[in-house]
């Protein structure tokens, strides 16, 4: 396994250089990419519940109850879908904050 086999560490890098990784600084082509990279090989992916605790964390912080994914509650939130990218990034990394 290499460091791209951690969510967290592939995250962090997306930030960095988003045009790398997406085909548009949009929180979809986010989503899109992390399921995908997610199900390339999932017995392979450090820290695999990390997302579902960041969903529930999102629907606490947003006092939410639905079944929409944290990129459409975050997207509802924001004025477009590259100010929800912004976010994701701003609330994931308090999110990490608060968890460790």
């Amino acid at each position: 396994m290499d460091n791209l086999d951690s969510l967290k560490e592939l995250i962090e890098a997306i930030k960095k250089r988003p045009a790398m990784y997406l085909t548009r600084n949009y929180i979809s082509s986010l989503k899109a990419f992390l399921d995908g990279w997610y199900l390339r090989r999932p017995d392979e992916v450090l820290e695999p519940e990390l997302m579902h605790h960041f969903q529930k964390w999102v629907e606490q912080k947003y006092n939410v109850t639905t079944t929409q994914t944290w990129a459409s509650i975050l997207l509802f939130y924001s004025v477009d879908e590259c100010d929800a990218l912004e976010l994701f990034f701003k609330e994931f990394d308090l999110f990490l904050s608060e968890i460790t």
